[in-house]
């Protein structure tokens, strides 16, 4: 089938592309301005180990509320539709975005500033949890069958734009700021940033519509918080068990490859840090546009066969980066990461198989919340776990991804055997 040029289809492809970049650019402040911020809402402290979990809060504070938000939003965009749902999650981000560039500082209010900080951060991760997996859903009911996963994979790949747009910003924030500078005034300006990017995102929102899957059920139902129908979602073990799967595998190559590596290559090998910085930026760059190839890869094959070649992929190259970085002193460290993050975009594979398990009627509620707390768990523990390991073996990024690809090889496997997913458009 021809490509679709639809003007309103890929228009509503490209403000769910950009509410996305503009969620993870929110998401991602916490992670670049964590000491930053640290310092600012927490009272000084000579105690090493309790600045370090200081900083460890601000990040973990929304991971943990992902699985919340995830749940009552996407309970409420399964049953009022996903419009409605855009909305209230993209307002959220943009709200609390404005309200933490707004807040007083611990030097300023005391032990307010923390709380009223934490508060926000809690709001932030629960709006972002609907939000993650909110445009998989919505491009998979609005996209032609036969491009749903290259609508899908642009729908990834604009979450890796965001963290290299991240990467870009706090470059200039950081050459242009003293850390004193920093903490007294200019940590708002990034949230001003994000809280500018989400209004617009909900300004754009005004031109999507309705997926024709949610419209085609043909009853309504009050927002019922005891989610007593939601109970027929977690009958089906097996879409479960899948999503999980996918859910880890995900969160493992994005942690690993885009966000853990360069700190982990830095402890074990003589690199150079510019040149490793501008390496992880161009991986990044490259992971977005794998996203996109392996999508249209499937739309053209089996994604199953996809993702086992991706998965392949991703494993042989961790290894040979590896073997390249212990034998030589980074020569071809550009081209190496490169093609290593261009293979990790794989990952944009699993969304497509992940909203095609559960019916229309539970689809948001269920993707979101196993997603996001398979992300919680990971996040939580992956990071400290792999820098442990890399003490004691410094293969043990390597080692890890090469375990994470035969988990997508096994689960591309299961997918050729299965039978055919069933389509979206059957699963009212």
């Amino acid at each position: 089938m021809p490509f679709n040029t639809n003007p309103r289809t890929l228009r509503q492809l490209g403000i769910i592309s950009f509410s996305n970049f503009a969620a993870f650019f929110d998401f991602l402040i916490y992670l670049y301005l964590a000491d930053i911020l640290s310092a600012a809402f927490f009272p000084a402290t000579e105690a090493t180990m309790l600045g370090k979990l200081q900083t460890l809060s601000l990040f973990s504070a929304g991971y943990l509320s992902r699985p919340v938000g995830a749940l009552l939003l996407g309970r409420f965009g399964d049953i009022k539709g996903r419009k409605a749902t855009f909305y209230i999650s993209a307002s959220f981000i943009a709200l609390t975005s404005l309200a933490t560039a707004c807040l007083p500082t611990y030097a300023q209010a005391g032990i307010l500033a923390p709380i009223l900080f934490f508060t926000a951060r809690v709001a932030q991760g629960m709006a972002f949890g609907a939000h993650s997996t909110l445009g998989w859903v919505y491009l998979s009911e609005q996209a032609p069958k036969s491009q749903m996963a290259f609508y899908s994979s642009v729908s990834s790949a604009s979450f890796m734009v965001g963290i290299v747009a991240t990467l870009i910003i706090f470059k200039i924030i950081f050459n242009t700021y003293t850390d004193q500078a920093l903490v007294e005034y200019a940590w708002r300006i990034p949230f001003v940033i994000s809280a500018c990017m989400a209004i617009l995102a909900v300004l754009l929102g005004r031109y999507l519509t309705e997926t024709p899957l949610f419209l085609s059920q043909n009853f309504k139902r009050p927002y019922i918080p005891r989610y007593k129908k939601f109970k027929l979602s977690f009958k089906r073990f097996n879409a479960i068990f899948i999503t999980v799967l996918l859910s880890f595998y995900i969160s493992s190559l994005v942690i690993v490859v885009a966000l853990l590596l360069p700190q982990m290559i830095l402890h074990k090998f003589s690199i150079d840090a510019s040149l490793l910085a501008f390496s992880n930026g161009l991986a990044i760059l490259f992971l977005a546009l794998g996203c996109v190839f392996f999508g249209l890869m499937a739309d053209k094959g089996h994604i199953g066969k996809a993702l086992m070649i991706g998965s392949t992929a991703v494993a042989l190259l961790s290894l040979a980066f590896y073997y390249h970085l212990q034998n030589s002193s980074g020569d071809y460290i550009l081209l190496m990461y490169a093609i290593l993050g261009f293979s990790t975009g794989v990952i944009s594979l699993c969304p497509v198989i992940m909203v095609q398990l559960f019916p229309t009627r539970t689809r948001l509620t269920a993707v979101a919340l196993t997603y996001n707390c398979t992300y919680a768990v990971v996040g939580g523990v992956l990071p400290l776990a792999l820098l442990y390991a890399t003490e004691q073996i410094s293969f043990s990024p390597a080692l890890y991804i090469t375990f994470i690809g035969i988990v997508g090889v096994i689960i591309g496997m299961y997918v050729m055997r299965a039978p055919p997913l069933a389509s979206l458009n059957t699963q009212v």
